[in-house]
């Protein structure tokens, strides 16, 4: 039986935890780290490329992890097990801490090479598994 849509329930979300401070300091920093490089090196394109190779799959996750955790805290304060699990999922960090290596991996190895090595898209799927593992965890430990 496939997971009900998040909706109300009886798990309290919350904006209000140390993981989720991390979770933005760690895009505040991410941000701020590309504003210097802009504001200090305006002219520098393989310096911008650099940070964009070293940082860009990791601004992506945590783009989307931060406004996964806003839209369902913002949705429903008090979810259901779905939105549990994603919550859980994203705060809990292990899913980032797996998939973000990962995709960082793939990514450069496919950017070296030129695209000769073709390892993007199967680390993406990769962590997309990751996720869905992560969450069928905490969707079991909620319901």
């Amino acid at each position: 039986m496939a997971p009900a849509a998040p909706g109300p329930g009886a798990v309290p979300l919350t904006l209000a935890t140390p993981a989720f401070f991390v979770l933005v300091g760690t895009l505040v920093v991410f941000v701020a780290m590309l504003l210097v490089l802009r504001t200090y090196y305006p002219n520098r394109k393989r310096g911008f490329e650099g940070y964009l190779d070293a940082a860009g799959v990791s601004l992506a996750f945590l783009v989307f992890s931060v406004v996964l955790v806003v839209a369902l805290v913002l949705h429903d304060p008090m979810g259901n097990p779905t939105s549990g699990a994603l919550y859980e999922t994203i705060l809990a960090g292990y899913w980032l801490a797996l998939a973000i290596p990962v995709v960082t991996v793939g990514s450069s190895v496919q950017a070296r090479s030129r695209g000769s090595i073709r390892w993007m898209l199967p680390s993406v799927g990769i962590a997309i598994l990751m996720f869905f593992v992560m969450f069928v965890y905490y969707y079991a430990t909620a319901a």
